[in-house]
């Protein structure tokens, strides 16, 4: 994580903690969260390839593998949209309304949190009246 923290701080380690990098590269609030237990890209790269393998099982037709795989990326609170969307759409193919709800919801929730780091905040931005609309379409299902 080391690396991390010099390359967001133009490669000074002796910069003081919470102080902006040079050219403003991450705000200071963000900077101080990198390595740390509040760091939603901490295991960034295994999630990825999580996600990778859940769509491989999906395309082999394996959807109990790919839901699991999906559950897990979405309870450690992937910063992406793709496995909230791939998983709600699993659900709601099983008629599991609750279930894409249940996802839908959380995305929702993670978009509004304001924790997201700042390019997939933006993304969750745009992709939050999609999910609000998704959300209520399956209340009026679960309704009817």
């Amino acid at each position: 994580m080391r690396w991390i923290r010099r390359l967001f701080r133009e490669g000074d380690p002796d910069r003081e903690p919470g102080r902006d990098a040079p050219g403003g590269i991450l705000p200071a609030e963000e900077a101080e969260k990198i390595g740390t237990e509040h760091d939603l890209l901490a295991g960034y790269e295994a999630a990825l390839e999580r996600n990778t393998q859940a769509a491989r099982s999906e395309e082999r037709g394996d959807v109990e593998g790919a839901i699991h795989l999906y559950e897990t990326s979405v309870a450690e609170e992937f910063v992406g949209a793709h496995p909230y969307e791939r998983l709600a759409a699993l659900h709601e193919n099983r008629r599991n309304y609750a279930g894409a709800l249940r996802v839908t919801e959380t995305f929702v929730s993670l978009a509004r949190s304001g924790r997201l780091p700042r390019g997939s905040q933006r993304s969750a931005d745009r992709k939050l009246p999609e999910f609000e609309a998704r959300a209520e379409r399956y209340r009026r299902l679960l309704e009817g």
